[in-house]
């Protein structure tokens, strides 16, 4: 009898062989080249994102740092 352990990697030996012809097919490429593509789109967004975050958490604490010192110079 087979083992769990032997049925999973056979499983994924099959899966790996599918997604490797899946990808060497003229539909397939397409299609990975659109994921790729929004990937690179969403990675785009989120690094806007951040880089606005940066700039606000910048922002407040120059203010906080502003107004300590203006606190300590009355």
């Amino acid at each position: 009898m087979i083992s769990q352990k032997a049925l999973f990697f056979l499983a994924g030996v099959a899966a790996g062989a599918g997604a490797v012809c899946f990808v060497k097919s003229a539909a397939g490429r397409k299609t990975a080249v659109a994921i790729a593509a929004k990937g690179l789109e969403l990675k785009n967004c989120v690094a806007k994102a951040v880089e606005r975050t940066k700039e606000t958490a910048s922002d407040i604490a120059a203010e906080a740092k502003h107004s300590l010192e203006s606190k300590t110079d009355a």
